[in-house]
C-alpha cells in the first residue's frame, strides 16, 4: 500500500543527519489533533492554524522593530471552554532547546491581543499579502480581528494561551507535554488504516536515532 510505503520513508529517512522528520510528519499528528487534544485535555476543537507567526519584535527587547517572525507549530482554540494551547512538536528529544521554550513561553504572555498586534505589524510590512489574507480569514471568524473600511481590527482577546508539546517521551511527568505514547493510546481506540500505520512508526520513533 501507498502508506506504507510513505511511513516506510519516514521510518528511514530520519537516520538521516539532515533529515527534518517533524516537518514531515506534522500532517499526520494534524489529522488526530482533535481527538487527541479531548482525550487528554477535555477540549472541543474549533480551529488549528500551523505555524502561527509569532512577531519577534513583540518579545524581543534588542530588536523591538523586527518585523520577521518565528513559527510555532500549531496555534489552537476551544471556543467553549475558551482556552489557546499553543503546541510545540518534537520528534526527537535531543532537539529541546530552552532558547525556543523560553520564546514560546514569551509568546503566551502577550496573550491573544498581543499575538494579533504583532502579526498586524507583519501582515502591513509583507509582500505576501494573499496568504495573510488567508491567515486573517480565519482569525476574523473567530472574532480575534474585525474588518471595518478595508481597515483591519485588533479586537483585543484577552486569552493568554497556554503551551503544549508532542514529544517522544514524557520523562518528567510534566502535564503540559504529550508523548508519543500517548498519541498511541488515542490513535488504538481509531479504527483507520492510517492511524493503525502511523502507530506502528511512533513506536519506532519513540527510539534515539543516535543509539544502536
Amino acid at each position: 500500500m501507498t502508506i506504507d510505503r510513505l511511513f516506510d520513508l519516514l521510518d528511514d529517512w530520519r537516520k538521516l543527519p539532515a533529515y527534518q522528520l517533524e516537518r514531515r510528519a506534522d500532517i499526520f499528528f494534524a489529522l488526530y489533533l482533535n481527538q487527541i487534544l479531548e482525550k487528554f485535555y477535555g477540549l472541543k476543537v474549533d480551529l488549528v492554524i500551523p505555524e502561527f507567526p509569532v512577531r519577534v519584535g513583540e518579545i524581543s527587547k534588542k530588536l523591538p522593530e523586527l518585523n520577521k517572525s518565528f513559527k510555532i507549530d500549531y496555534l489552537v482554540f476551544s471556543e467553549s471552554a475558551q482556552r489557546v494551547l499553543l503546541i510545540e512538536l518534537k520528534t526527537d528529544q535531543r532537539s529541546l532547546r530552552e532558547k525556543q521554550d523560553r520564546y514560546l513561553e514569551d509568546a503566551a504572555k502577550l496573550k491573544i491581543s498581543g499575538l494579533i498586534r504583532g502579526l498586524l505589524k507583519v501582515y502591513k510590512a509583507t509582500k505576501q499579502k494573499n496568504k495573510y489574507d488567508r491567515l486573517m480569514e480565519k482569525l476574523e471568524t473567530v472574532k480575534w480581528i474585525d474588518r471595518v473600511n478595508n481597515e483591519i481590527i485588533n479586537l483585543n482577546c484577552p486569552i493568554e494561551p497556554e503551551v503544549i508539546y508532542i514529544q517522544p517521551e514524557n520523562l518528567d511527568k510534566r502535564e503540559n507535554v504529550i508523548s508519543f505514547d500517548d498519541v498511541i493510546t488515542v490513535l488504538s481506540e481509531i479504527d483507520d488504516p492510517v492511524a493503525e500505520r502511523f502507530m506502528e512508526s511512533l513506536r519506532k520513533w519513540k527510539k534515539d536515532t543516535n543509539l544502536k
